[in-house]
């Protein structure tokens, strides 16, 4: 034999094992559910592929060369949709909104092309594998790209999505998937780069998608979701109206004021911006229970500024760096506040978010366009103005005129460029520069 299948025939009965389960548990068709089904079952068929073909590349004089040629291209195709299969899977998850997934779905699916394009014109290029007069299999110049390369790459997208959005796993599924993923990476670069003729690609699939069970598709975590998908939505509705009345407008401004008494120069600050960012709702077409819930979130918008200290808030002059860094914790504490209130977990998006930049280039987790909530893009825009229009320890209030330009030049950078242009509505018509901090 060319090749040592062992470890990846091996581990077929579990891959077998695995999916049959999956299909008489996972009953309910979320696309959580879907997803993972499909990443099991692509896994579980390249293994079996993988082990057949390296069985056909072996057996001199018994397959013809197209024959051989079938089985290569058939193994190097499902390798690579099994980790297309993964992105899909940590996509359904993470819950990734509808307009970022078309997005991200055409990036994918022309690099997926890109490599069918090639691996699919082999037997006339010659660029990925060949065979000699003696049948004996010779990796070309894109072997390693094709049959490498783009699993790699589909592997680490999937991956740095999950990393880069593990406020939306818990803490114990963020280090067992990294773990795993480090783990995965390292026996991949083994095999490519030292022991080409020991299947070990598939079976770390195997093993991932056993670990993906484990730690993220539970049984209790299926029956949670079956338990979900039977609440009516007049149900959750009604539970989320009633979580509502038990944190009233009253304590909301209590909070908000409480937040604005510890710096002297932004009275009044919150309500404020929670005006503001209403009213850009109200233009964006918004429904009225939407626009209350913006509203809500303006109201605490900056309530983790309670965690942090006077001095630094009310400080004259220019932060150092530290105080800066000081500062800027105030999103992070606020969601930490807020996210405990568990009836009404929306309420923390304007508090972690509403400094993030379009661009990606704010804070605290660099998030950029549409991944940033609706919601804290639109805090984001109302927060920006009121600094502006108003007396602060560092500056004074702009002129309006000042404003609409520095709005105008940030869209598209600082701020969402289709939200911006309801605010600049709001300051066009407001010929008697109402929109600002009264004395």
């Amino acid at each position: 034999m060319d090749y040592n299948y062992f470890l990846e025939l091996a581990v077929i009965p579990l891959n077998i094992i695995l999916y049959i389960y999956i299909i008489l548990r996972y009953t309910n068709m979320t696309p959580v559910n879907i997803a993972f089904k499909r990443f099991a079952f692509l896994v579980m068929l390249a293994d079996f592929m993988d082990v057949i073909t390296s069985i056909v590349v072996s057996s001199t004089g018994i397959y013809s060369i197209p024959v051989r040629y079938i089985f290569n291209t058939l193994d190097c195709a499902l390798t690579t949709l099994s980790a297309y299969a993964f992105i899909y899977y940590i996509y359904a998850y993470s819950n990734i909104k509808k307009a970022s997934m078309i997005r991200r779905k055409w990036i994918i699916r022309v690099l997926l092309f890109i490599y069918f394009a090639i691996l699919l014109t082999n037997p006339i290029t010659g660029l990925v594998f060949s065979y000699d007069k003696d049948a004996s299999y010779i990796h070309e110049t894109l072997f390693i790209p094709i049959a490498y390369g783009f699993p790699i790459l589909f592997f680490a997208i999937g991956s740095f999505y999950m990393l880069t959005h593990r406020q939306k796993f818990k803490k114990s599924q963020t280090r067992i998937m990294v773990l795993a993923i480090i783990v995965s990476a390292i026996l991949f670069c083994l095999q490519m780069l030292f022991f080409d003729n020991v299947l070990i690609t598939l079976y770390v699939a195997s093993v991932g998608v056993f670990v993906v069970f484990l730690t993220l598709e539970t049984p209790d975590y299926v029956n949670y979701l079956k338990a979900k998908a039977e609440l009516s939505e007049a149900k959750e509705h009604e539970a989320a109206l009633k979580a509502k009345e038990k944190l009233s407008g009253e304590v909301l401004m209590a909070f908000s004021k409480a937040v604005d008494a510890k710096d002297h120069y932004t009275n009044g600050h919150s309500e404020r911006v929670a005006n503001y960012a209403k009213e850009i709702a109200r233009r964006m077409g918004k429904e009225e229970k939407e626009q209350e819930e913006i509203y809500e979130l303006g109201l605490l918008h900056d309530i983790g500024k309670i965690g942090i200290k006077k001095d630094i808030i009310n400080k004259k002059g220019k932060l150092t760096d530290e105080e800066f860094a000081k500062i800027k914790e105030h999103t992070t504490i606020g969601w930490d506040i807020l996210k405990t209130i568990t009836e009404i977990p929306w309420l923390s998006k304007g508090a972690r978010w509403h400094h993030e930049r379009w661009d990606g280039k704010g804070y605290p987790d660099g998030l950029s366009g549409e991944n940033i909530p609706e919601e804290a893009r639109i805090i984001c825009l109302a927060d920006s103005y009121d600094a502006m229009t108003s007396k602060r320890s560092y500056s004074s209030p702009r002129s309006q005129e000042e404003v609409r330009g520095e709005i105008e030049r940030c869209r598209g950078t600082q701020f969402d460029p289709e939200i911006a242009k309801y605010l600049i509505q709001m300051i066009d018509e407001d010929e008697k520069y109402l929109l600002r901090q009264r004395d």
